[in-house]
């Protein structure tokens, strides 16, 4: 079985041809992800496999860093979440409990007061005649909605029903039910979920059509799939009704990829893109998942996947400099050296600018690049449309885009299409190093040599210094998060390591003495000797304490520039780099070698009198029904469990007749075998015939 695996990124596009049997590898490519067309980057993709093995395949999977990269970047679509069953007044007292879970502007909430039956005493239904009467005032700005009402399953989500009704039949764009995607009852991780879900809808759409539109235009007509956040495929309905299921997909196929390429039984992935590096660890060859829902970028969300964390560190992560001072950003840009070879003012304009000298502010020495046409749409204001015409033709330097914009510098006015990604900066970037140090051989070298003499001169370097300098920081921040990520797994409790900033001090320890035990070439044969066995009584003499970090498993090295840090940071954690064949198209491998499998728990209650046992609750249909006795609980829940993951696996794309597994566990406290019985999970696993 042939199977067509496509990556789309932040910055490169990827695809391989895969035979399923034999594990094989028959063919790959790489190009540059076109943000402004992202046809353009997936037919170009495409156009680098033989067109012969192209007809033969029978299974085309995607994967894609697209929503991952909103959620870092805290960019997406325009939406708005209608709360059905509270107040204004609970929404202001709740703020802040909001922002901890990523919503952090609460003008995108329109609340509906109402209580649902069977459960309060008072019921009453939202004012319907109200909402019909001001969705165009509120919804006309909006690329999609969110629903969510408050106590869903006492009225079967009967008011998020009522409203799409409501919605659709005033409105074009999408609508999301909290009710269709979580099964959560944490109310806060609920409206983040259907908030994100509802952004990310038009990302992911634009991404599926692109897609149709190439494989039609190459007479391809093979059923389409794309990467859960937990490893597994789901159909193109699922994705583009669930687009939330797409967090960390990309990082998810880098671990099948990964493991496909090693079969490493533990370790940890390292895959370094244009916008992220995404960490993900394997034990005993399954890829650790998350329990309590995944935490990206600002959001925690109800979506289960896989343990994996997306760092703003990237090829294309920006190197700015301040007060002559170089740092990394946390943003994604544009590289100078990329830019340049699409545009042909970009190089000459750079040169007269820094010809010049002056001091830099506000990022004058950047440009600014028009990603996405928004002519004629709706929702924008009359400068940001004119900005966006300004910007048609070509690039500008931030300071020429003021002029005709009819601005300063430090009041430009696109946060907002900066914000949705219609425009994006360019600039001095890791990857634009990697070209200078002949790591990459793409791009423009003159534009990155032109930047970094400017950077170099802004801040009382050399040149060569500014190369060596950026790579420092690079390797810097991928050894402290990677230290991070693996201290919160020993030590899921220790508040220390609750956030990065807080572990920053202990952290920069880690990594000076590290640098200094491991890199240095003075003390490099001291450290292997003090590491030796034969050797225990060695002791490093030029500090008071001896503090390190070092792990037994190998680094995995995905995507294109991961190659260049990981061996410096491999030595820094006391173990090994392993770069295998393809690292550089995994992703695209992990799209084509993923799981067609889903999985469903259901849940039976024991419930107690005191202390005696009273019998097994379950909700079927949203009611609650008890069973006298445990055995004919587990056999309804069972009955249960597997039609819920036969229609999952329907509308996963896994076909109508999946291979069905079911297993039992019980919970109890105290004694495993003989403790108090709690809860009975049946846990059904649905796994598509190939």
């Amino acid at each position: 079985m042939i199977a067509i695996g496509i990556d789309t990124g932040g910055t490169c596009t990827d695809a391989v041809v895969y035979n399923m049997e034999s594990k094989e590898i028959l063919a790959s490519g790489k190009t540059l992800t076109t943000k402004s067309n992202l046809e353009t980057g997936i037919a170009n993709a495409l156009d680098l496999l033989p067109q012969d093995l192209l007809e033969k395949a029978d299974i085309f999977s995607l994967s894609t860093t697209l929503a991952t990269n909103t959620c870092v970047e805290n960019k997406g679509s325009r939406a708005k979440l209608l709360i059905i069953g509270t107040t204004d007044d609970m929404i202001e007292r709740i703020r802040v409990y909001l922002h901890e879970y990523g919503i952090t502007d609460i003008s995108q909430l329109i609340v509906l007061d109402a209580k649902v039956e069977n459960l309060f005493s008072n019921p009453y239904d939202p004012d319907w005649d109200e909402l019909e009467r001001r969705i165009p005032e509120l919804f006309s700005d909006c690329d999609a909605i969110g629903v969510v009402q408050t106590f869903p399953t006492f009225n079967g989500g009967r008011f998020e029903l009522t409203a799409l009704r409501v919605l659709k039949a005033h409105l074009t764009i999408p609508v999301t039910l909290a009710f269709d995607i979580c099964k959560e009852t944490d109310f806060l991780k609920i409206c983040a979920s259907t908030l994100l879900n509802a952004r990310l809808i038009p990302v992911i759409s634009d991404f599926m059509k692109a897609v149709h539109n190439v494989m039609q235009a190459r007479g391809l007509d093979i059923p389409l799939s794309i990467v859960r956040s937990d490893g597994t495929l789901m159909s193109e309905e699922m994705a583009r009704t669930c687009p939330v299921e797409t967090l960390l997909c990309g990082p998810a196929a880098s671990v099948m990829g990964g493991y496909e390429l090693t079969r490493e039984q533990n370790a940890i992935i390292v895959d370094m893109g244009g916008t992220t590096t995404d960490l993900a660890l394997i034990r005993s060859g399954e890829p650790l998942r998350v329990q309590q829902g995944i935490h990206i970028g600002q959001y925690q969300t109800s979506i289960k996947g896989l343990d994996a964390r997306a760092i703003s560190l990237g090829g294309d992560t920006a190197v700015r400099f301040h007060d002559y001072v170089l740092y990394l950003d946390g943003v994604r840009i544009i590289p100078i050296s990329i830019l340049a070879s699409q545009y042909e003012n970009v190089l000459p304009d750079l040169k007269r600018f820094t010809a010049r000298k002056e001091l830099p502010c506000h990022g004058v020495y950047e440009f600014i690049v028009l990603q996405k046409d928004i002519s004629n749409k709706k929702g924008y204001t009359e400068y940001e449309q004119k900005v966006c015409e300004i910007l048609k033709e070509k690039p500008l330097l931030l300071q020429t885009f003021a002029e005709e914009a009819g601005c300063d510098i430090y009041h430009l006015g696109i946060e907002r299409l900066e914000q949705e990604d219609i425009i994006i900066r360019s600039g001095l970037t890791a990857t634009d190093i990697m070209v200078l140090r002949g790591d990459l051989t793409l791009y423009d070298e003159a534009a990155a040599r032109t930047m970094v003499e400017y950077a170099a001169y802004m801040t009382a370097l050399e040149p060569a210094e500014v190369i060596e300098r950026v790579y420092e920081m690079v390797v810097r921040r991928m050894y402290e998060n990677i230290v991070f990520f693996l201290l919160q797994h020993q030590y899921p409790k220790n508040r220390l390591f609750s956030s990065i900033e807080d572990a920053g001090p202990i952290l920069d320890a880690y990594y000076e003495q590290a640098r200094r035990l491991f890199l240095d070439e003075e003390s490099a044969e001291y450290a292997a000797s003090r590491r030796s066995a034969k050797n225990p009584s060695a002791r490093l003499t030029e500090g008071l304490v001896n503090i390190r970090i070092t792990t037994d498993m190998p680094l995995i090295a995905i995507g294109a520039p991961t190659y260049v840090f990981l061996p410096e940071v491999a030595k820094l954690l006391g173990t090994r780099a392993i770069i295998p064949p393809y690292a550089h198209v995994a992703n695209a491998l992990g799209a084509a070698a993923s799981n067609r499998a889903t999985f469903v728990d259901f849940r039976i209650h024991a419930d107690y009198v005191g202390s005696t046992l009273d019998g097994y609750s379950m909700i079927e249909n949203h009611q609650k029904v008890v069973y006298e006795n445990k055995e004919d609980a587990v056999a309804a829940g069972k009955r249960i469990a597997e039609k819920a993951v036969r229609e999952r696996a329907e509308f996963q794309g896994l076909g109508t007749d999946p291979v069905i597994e079911l297993t039992t566990e019980e919970k109890r406290i105290g004694d495993p075998v003989v403790g108090i019985l709690t809860d009975i999970y049946i846990h059904a696993a649905a796994r598509a015939k190939l």
